[in-house]
C-alpha cells in the first residue's frame, strides 16, 4: 500500500500483491487489456490506422476489420473523455482524501476518475506506472512460470533489432536500400506482431477475461473449499499453483498405478 499526491488529493493505492485483493486485480487487468487493444487518445487513433493499413496489405487482411472496429471504439472513448487506463488506476485506489473507494462497478470507477479529473494527467500516469511496475515485478518474482511472457520477450528482441538497425544508419550517415528494406520489414513485424482482438460481441476479450476468472474461482472453490474472491493476489496465485501441483501429482500417481 502506498499514499501518493494526485493533484490536490491524497490517494491511497494498492501496489503490493500480498495486499491487493484479487477482485481488484482482475478489474485492473481488464481495464489495461482494453487500453492496450483499444486506447483512448489520438496516438492510439493513429496506431489503429497504421496497423489496419498494414494488415490489409499483409497476409491476414481480415484482421484489418477487427482493427477498424477497435478504432471505432477508440473514437468513442476520445469523444467521451473516457480512458480505460485511468479506470485501471481507479481499480487500484483504496481511498481518496480518507474516503474509501470499495465499489468496483464500472460506474463507480468512472466516479473515481471524475474525482481525480482536476489533477494533471502526468500525476495519474506516473501513479499508475509506479504501481504497475511494482506489481509486475512481484508477480514475476513469486510466480515466474505464470508471468514470464516469452512472446513479449520475442517482441522486445525484434524492437531491439530495429533500434540497432536504425542507429546503424545514423552512424553511417546514410541508409542503403538494403537498410531501408530491413527497417521496413522490422517495423511491419512489430506493428502487426500481436493480432487485433475483438472488444465487441459475445466473444469479446472482456467477456472471455471475466469468464476465465470466474472459472478459476470455481475450480479453487471446489478444490479447496474457500472463497477465492476474498483472496489477495498472492494468496490467489499461491492457491492456483497448489491446485495445479496437486493435479500433476494425481496424474503421475494414476500413471504409476496402471
Amino acid at each position: 500500500m502506498r499514499e501518493m499526491k494526485i493533484g490536490r488529493h491524497r490517494v491511497e493505492v494498492y501496489d503490493a500483491i500480498d495486499e491487493l485483493p484479487v477482485a481488484r486485480f482482475h478489474k485492473y487487468n481488464k481495464m489495461l487489456l482494453v487500453d492496450s487493444g483499444v486506447g483512448s487518445d489520438l496516438s492510439d487513433f493513429d496506431r489503429h490506422i497504421e496497423k489496419a493499413m498494414r494488415l490489409a496489405a499483409g497476409k491476414t487482411p481480415r484482421d484489418a476489420v477487427t482493427e477498424l472496429q477497435n478504432l471505432r471504439q477508440c473514437v468513442y472513448f476520445i469523444q467521451t473523455g473516457l480512458s480505460p487506463r485511468h479506470l485501471a488506476f481507479a481499480a487500484l485506489v483504496k481511498s481518496i482524501d480518507g474516503e474509501a473507494c470499495d465499489d468496483l462497478s464500472d460506474d463507480a470507477l468512472r466516479r473515481v476518475t471524475e474525482r481525480l479529473s482536476d489533477a494533471p494527467q502526468r500525476d495519474i500516469a506516473s501513479g499508475l506506472e509506479a504501481c504497475k511496475k511494482k506489481i509486475d515485478a512481484e508477480l514475476r518474482e513469486y510466480f515466474p512460470s505464470l508471468f514470464d511472457d516469452a512472446e513479449l520477450k520475442e517482441y522486445y528482441d525484434r524492437m531491439r533489432a530495429r533500434t540497432i538497425a536504425v542507429l546503424g544508419t545514423i552512424a553511417k550517415g546514410e541508409a542503403t536500400d538494403e537498410d531501408e528494406r530491413r527497417i521496413s520489414e522490422l517495423t511491419d513485424a512489430l506493428i502487426t506482431y500481436f493480432r487485433p482482438q475483438s472488444f465487441s460481441g459475445p466473444e469479446s476479450v472482456e467477456i472471455q477475461h471475466d469468464k476465465q476468472f470466474e472459472k478459476m474461482c470455481l475450480i479453487l472453490s471446489q478444490s479447496l473449499h474457500v472463497d477465492p474472491k476474498g483472496f489477495s493476489v498472492l494468496q490467489y496465485y499461491n492457491a492456483f499453483e497448489f491446485v495445479k501441483e496437486q493435479a500433476r501429482k494425481a496424474r503421475k500417481g494414476a500413471k504409476t498405478s496402471v
